[in-house]
């Protein structure tokens, strides 16, 4: 009975011994990563970008660097199940090189779960970074043309990023206007703050108004075609009807402003006067700005140093302000008239005149597969010029 038991543990054991030795016979596999950045980059293969391969049961990793064509390959890895993390940071001259745009960037992607199965093979991961550039003020007609008609104003605000932005609740608002030689701002000795007269804001939700990189939308007056329209003007060089502008400034507490039907209105946040017939920033230029703040409504309001006047200004913290132009009459006034602080703009900007018909356009830096990068120096005197005929959503 003892050989007879023994006899059959050793059978067992023999079985056992084959089943692992079985289960651990496997062929390795020659594995392969193709590393791209995202579609806005003026280059598609990723060099130096630092990949991690983990195996999700032994929990052993490796490191590798792709090489100049985005490439990293796995020699004779084992079949199973694996995790891939991916990073690249890009240098302000790097990005500026593969953005058009000047900021340190990191890049980030990953797999999981990776399955490594039998017979070699190779895998895409394109590559996900933190967005460079933002909204900025492409172009603003704001002088009128002759005739003294002005109501065809409108201003162009441009994705200037890699990636889709949103303009719900967006805000754009204006400062006192300029004059001919220009006259001494009592707000202008605050770097911190600006001080307007109107608040408009963008409807939406959160998600309702996405702008995809080197789109635009445009805010008009008043949303006509301004061109052939009965409350138009035959001179106006514009067509700010429905399919250019996207929202327009309907102003009725006079029941003097005509509502376009066919273009949504702004969300009117602050005015520091609701006399008139329309909102009137005024064609001898003043300062323009775009901010997002999570409590437009609420900003405190102050009365103008220096001045015995009563109106109130809503002030806006600079750290809020996505982009500004400050617009002057004309080249003869000097930076201490100016209406924006120079740590919104550093210069100014002007169409010469009034009732000309021009506008003030920003310069294009560069172009990245057709996606146009605009220069954006925070100096409106470097980063704009004059255009003789407004361009709304066109060059």
């Amino acid at each position: 009975m003892k050989i007879k038991y023994l006899a059959f543990l050793l059978s067992v054991s023999c079985l056992l011994f084959a089943c692992r030795k079985s289960f651990y016979e496997y062929d390795t596999v020659n594995w392969g990563l193709k590393i791209v950045y995202p579609d806005t980059y003026s280059k598609k293969d990723v060099e130096g970008a630092k990949v991690t391969l983990k195996n999700t049961i032994t929990g052993a990793s490796s490191e590798f660097i792709s090489d100049a064509g985005g490439s990293v390959s796995w020699r004779n890895i084992t079949p199973g199940v694996y995790t891939v993390t991916v990073s690249r940071t890009l240098s302000l001259d790097e990005a500026e090189s593969l953005t058009g745009n000047r900021g340190e960037v990191f890049l980030n992607g990953s797999i999981s779960p990776l399955t490594v199965k039998g017979g070699d093979s190779t895998v895409t991961l394109q590559l996900k970074g933190s967005t460079v550039g933002g909204f900025v003020i492409k172009e603003y007609y704001y002088a009128g043309v002759p005739s003294a008609y002005f109501y065809d104003l409108f201003m162009e605000i441009y994705n200037n990023s890699t990636d889709t932005l949103y303009a719900d609740s967006i805000c754009m608002g204006n400062t006192k206007v300029n004059s001919t030689a220009g006259s001494v701002y009592g707000f202008l000795d605050s770097s911190n703050y600006v001080y307007l007269q109107h608040i408009w804001m963008v409807p939406g939700a959160g998600k309702d108004v996405p702008i995809a990189p080197g789109k635009s939308f445009i805010i008009a007056m008043d949303g006509i075609n301004h061109k052939d329209d009965p409350l138009g003007n035959p001179n106006s060089p514009v067509n700010l009807g429905a399919g250019i502008a996207d929202f327009e400034t309907y102003f009725p507490y006079t029941n003097r402003d005509a509502d376009a039907a066919d273009v949504p209105n702004l969300i009117h946040v602050y005015a520091g006067t609701t006399a008139g017939f329309d909102w009137l920033p005024g064609v001898l230029g003043h300062g323009l700005v775009v901010f997002k703040h999570p409590d437009p409504q609420h900003l405190p309001t102050f009365t103008e140093p220096g001045t015995s006047a009563t109106a109130r200004f809503i002030r806006v913290p600079v750290a809020s302000i996505l982009d500004g132009v400050d617009c002057v009459a004309n080249t003869a006034v000097t930076p201490d008239k100016k209406r924006l602080p120079a740590t919104v703009d550093a210069g100014m900007t002007t169409v010469g005149g009034t009732y000309n018909g021009k506008s003030v356009r920003r310069k294009i830096k560069t172009e990245i597969d057709g996606r146009k990068i605009l220069v954006d120096t925070n100096n409106s005197t470097a980063d704009f010029e004059i255009n003789s005929k407004p361009t709304p959503k066109g060059w």
